[in-house]
């Protein structure tokens, strides 16, 4: 009875042991993999969208973009800042700048969508970051259901329909496209305190995949970092947070090479170690000490 035991328990172990082996060679091969020329890949002349282009993960995605002469479009709300940073960025670039003034509070207007559309649709959209979003880290029950409206809204709607506006532009292109939806570690692992963030972000993460699935000569990527130093989430360094310029570059590293992704190497080592090894229950207790630790810092 041992022997037919072991017959079973140690091609199972190799197999497991072959698994890891092949996870660990195809994570050391995407690491390896040079940074992308964009223009190469999406298109000489080629346009990139952003949502919520003037702080944080937009702003660096902007950066990491003009640093290789692509063409920026910016949706914002504040055009004064989108100017600003419209000077700052062009002073070593030739990249070419449009600003569309559009407010995401609003984005649940029937007629939203088709007023962006009409100040793009003239451009070769070669990639489109849907990055605009909002978060809370209350209970649920001391969320008001204003802010709740407006979290839902802005967190999903503009990854639908501002993709479904763009997306019939780069079917028609010649060269590759990509869309980088802005999820998170929230979307895939359940988080305490961010409750309604967590659920807008799975949606974000489930329609990037099964888009993807679908949609040919376009690199589709659910981008879902960890902790980063920026005004939504007002996380600190020392939390085990990256900077926006990390996030924007590892997200545009992984771009083509897989669907979903952390990005940034040190979030990809979390992503495993949280996702693979470390008991559920104990993954649990430490985000929530985490996040109530944050919490009172700053209240």
């Amino acid at each position: 009875m041992i022997d037919y035991i072991y017959l079973i328990i140690e091609p199972l172990g190799y197999a497991i042991v072959l698994y890891w082996v092949i996870l660990l060679l195809e994570e050391i091969y995407k690491c390896l993999q040079p940074f992308p020329d964009i223009k190469k890949k999406y298109g000489q002349d080629c346009w990139a969208v952003i949502t919520g282009a003037t702080d944080g993960i937009g702003k660096a995605y902007c950066q990491e973009l003009v640093k290789q002469n692509v063409n920026v479009c910016m949706i914002i709300r504040n055009k004064e800042k989108g100017e600003k940073l419209v000077q700052e960025l062009s002073a070593n670039s030739s990249s070419k700048f449009r600003i569309v003034i559009a407010d995401f509070v609003r984005c649940a207007e029937v007629d939203f969508f088709d007023k962006i559309y009409e100040q793009i649709k003239d451009l070769d959209i070669g990639i489109l970051i849907n990055n605009v979003g909002v978060s809370m880290k209350n209970p649920f029950e001391r969320q008001s259901e204003v802010d709740i409206r407006q979290m839902l809204t802005i967190n999903i709607f503009p990854v639908l329909f501002l993709t479904k506006k763009v997306l019939p532009i780069m079917k028609s292109r010649k060269s590759r496209s990509a869309i980088i939806n802005l999820s998170s570690i929230a979307g895939r692992l359940p988080l305490p305190f961010h409750q309604t963030y967590s659920a807008t972000k799975a949606f974000d993460d489930h329609f990037s995949q099964s888009l993807a699935i679908e949609t040919e000569g376009i690199d589709i990527l659910s981008h879902r970092p960890f902790f980063v130093t920026t005004p939504l989430t007002n996380y600190e360094k020392e939390a085990g947070a990256i900077t926006p310029e990390q996030c924007a570059r590892g997200g545009l590293q992984r771009l083509g090479l897989e669907v979903t992704s952390h990005g940034y190497w040190y979030h990809r080592v979390m992503g495993i170690l949280l996702t693979y090894i470390i008991p559920q229950f104990i993954r649990t207790r430490q985000l929530k000490q985490v996040l109530i630790k944050r919490a009172k810092k700053n209240q």
